[in-house]
């Protein structure tokens, strides 16, 4: 297979394991979509053992093949596996609460953090139960940036379902991550997540939480963690603070701040992490009077493209901050 086919396989082998159907085929790539590169594209991802074991949405895949076919039927013949891939999708009508989206990790096919999600914006009064747009971005910007977090004690707030921790923990060699949130439904999600993408781990649960012990070297916590009930904050000392889209309420960014200076008092030049995607700009300057007034200092940083997962770079108002004490 020459590098182009292998481009054209892998960039449409990631948008199908991420259940995006928004794609485009030039038709000079359709023509190197022979028999053979069908047939290698079907086994390398929907007959894959990462989609076997954990299935994508049937609906998406539905509209991923059918759009592919018709982008490769005017010009190839069509190999009967992506047929017969359609027609499964097509006969699995049951309606699904959750799925599997697979990100793969620096175009590397065998490279990949599975979640277990849900395609809705709200469930159960949480939005944490997919992964946003704000944890790709800072998780690119976190694999570009790895020796700020190895063998570093992490703390995650607002962590959802677990995509940047989980891939801080997988990829950047930490002492530990602790991953926190205020839902029950969501912190169990998390747990699913952390033992799909370390099978390997040891796992102990407590009151306290979830502690996953990785390879004898990197620890993994998952803690309730509401940020008005400050006397549950967990005895930590981070070295870094990371959240990624957990300032989208006015009413929870004095408690936010509150948490980070709590955290700062234990240990001064602890380093903060917030990426935002900009819904509502009075609510991001709002976050930013407040932290102020916590006599925070922002620096803006700058991740102008996607380096290693792939994100919505082009259409998003978007903010990485690093945050310190003045």
């Amino acid at each position: 297979m020459s590098n182009l086919e292998n481009t054209i396989l892998v960039d449409l082998a990631r948008k199908l394991f991420r259940g995006c159907t928004n794609f485009h085929i030039e038709p000079d790539s359709v023509k190197l979509m022979t028999w053979s590169w069908q047939e290698l594209f079907v086994d390398l991802t929907l007959r894959s053992p990462v989609i076997k074991k954990y299935p994508i949405s049937t609906e998406l895949s539905r509209i991923f093949l059918k759009k592919l076919i018709n982008c490769i039927e005017p010009v190839q013949e069509v190999h009967d596996n992506l047929y017969a891939e359609l027609c499964r999708a097509m006969n699995n009508s049951a309606i699904e609460d959750y799925c599997y989206r697979h990100y793969v990790i620096s175009n590397d096919l065998n490279n990949i953090i599975t979640m277990k999600e849900t395609k809705n914006m709200v469930v159960n009064g949480t939005t944490g139960m997919r992964t946003w747009e704000a944890a790709l971005m800072l998780s690119d910007w976190i694999l570009c940036n790895k020796e700020l977090f190895s063998s570093k004690d992490v703390l995650e707030l607002g962590s959802g379902i677990g995509f940047t921790g989980i891939t801080l923990a997988k990829f950047c060699e930490p002492k530990s991550v602790t991953m926190t949130d205020c839902h029950e439904d969501v912190l169990q999600v998390l747990c699913e997540n952390v033992d799909i993408n370390f099978p390997s781990q040891c796992k102990n649960r407590s009151s306290d939480g979830t502690t996953y012990e990785l390879d004898n070297v990197s620890r993994v916590d998952v803690k309730m963690l509401d940020w008005n009930e400050i006397t549950d904050l967990p005895n930590k000392r981070p070295d870094v603070i990371l959240g990624a889209d957990i300032v989208y309420d006015p009413s929870i960014l004095k408690p936010l701040c509150n948490v980070l200076k709590i955290f700062c008092d234990r240990k001064n030049d602890v380093n903060i992490y917030i990426a935002s995607i900009i819904r509502n700009e009075l609510t991001f300057e709002s976050f930013l009077q407040v932290l102020e007034t916590y006599n925070f200092h922002c620096e803006k940083l700058m991740q102008p493209t996607n380096a290693h997962i792939e994100w919505d770079h082009t259409h998003i108002n978007r903010c990485l901050l690093k945050i310190m004490r003045k």
